[in-house]
């Protein structure tokens, strides 16, 4: 297996790292627009909608990105990669849930096709 190495950072690694950050930033100008269109629009259903894209699209993987470079940087040990992957996790149903709450919001909470 070829490993090409950038100082104690794989190519890889770094890649993977610039394409996280990218992610991260792209996912918060989602939410931004998101905010926008609540603040035109200023309906619940966009509300949740917002919460649910900042926190699925930005925060996740900002949280993601921090805890990758705590352990990578020895700030923290890797006994907590654990711990970071279980709050990206929870944090992502949380925004999944708000996005799905906003949903059932926009359609009036009627629960059948009619």
């Amino acid at each position: 297996m070829l490993t090409l190495m950038l100082g104690n950072e794989s190519l890889v690694g770094l890649l993977a790292g610039a394409a996280s950050t990218g992610s991260a930033l792209v996912g918060l100008y989602i939410g931004y627009q998101a905010y926008r269109g609540l603040r035109r629009n200023d309906e619940p259903a966009m509300r949740y909608l917002s919460a649910g894209m900042v926190l699925l699209f930005g925060v996740t993987y900002l949280l993601a990105i921090v805890g990758q470079g705590m352990i990578a940087f020895h700030v923290v040990s890797l006994s907590f990669q654990d711990v970071f992957r279980l709050v990206v996790r929870l944090l992502q149903l949380a925004g999944l849930s708000l996005i799905t709450y906003s949903l059932h919001v926009a359609s009036g909470g009627r629960t059948s096709g009619t």
